[in-house]
């Protein structure tokens, strides 16, 4: 066996490589994609932007608290930070079907902030065509509209965009104490 023959196997399959090789799609044509977290809240499906949730996790424990509205389960000790940790479901006026065990918190932490937002269940992380954007969004309770920022609709069904950060901006959310 000389050495010219591994060499020219070689160049002849780069060779029929290159020929029945297609073109790489070009960069225009790459289909860009919004990335959110989707979560379920009153039988209603959301998704939330990434860069409003610092982290998902089961109900901590929590110490109630006398005299706070009825929304505020507790103030959790999350890694030794202390979290007001608020049921959304009770925020919206009605009650959770699901067990504590079952639902799940949305982290939203800011400087001056730090709540959990209780939520029925988490469905992960959400991929969305960006074009499949629509600003309106039909058929969804109106007390969700205020914190609805657009929506995603693929494959038929319709993803609301709720803001976490217009939610934590609610003028109930800035003093959890009962008025007296």
């Amino acid at each position: 066996m000389s050495a010219v023959a591994p060499f020219a196997a070689l160049a002849l399959l780069d060779e029929r490589s290159r020929e029945r090789s297609g073109e790489l799609p070009s960069k225009e044509n790459a289909q860009i994609h919004w990335t959110g977290l989707g979560f379920s809240l009153l039988g209603q499906r959301f998704v939330v932007p990434m860069d409003e949730v610092a982290e998902t996790m089961r109900v901590p424990q929590a110490t109630r608290l006398p005299g706070v509205k009825q929304f505020v389960y507790g103030v959790g000790n999350v890694r030794g930070k202390l979290m007001a940790v608020l049921d959304l479901a009770i925020f919206f006026g009605e009650l959770s079907r699901l067990p504590r065990t079952q639902r799940r918190v949305l982290a939203v932490e800011d400087e001056v902030q730090y709540f959990g937002f209780i939520v029925d269940e988490s469905l992960g992380m959400q991929h969305f065509p960006s074009d499949s954007f629509d600003e309106n969004v039909d058929g969804i309770d109106d007390m969700f509209k205020p914190f609805v920022r657009g929506g995603y609709r693929v494959a038929g069904i319709q993803w609301p965009v709720l803001s976490l950060a217009a939610l934590a901006e609610h003028p109930d959310l800035e003093k959890l104490a009962i008025a007296s």
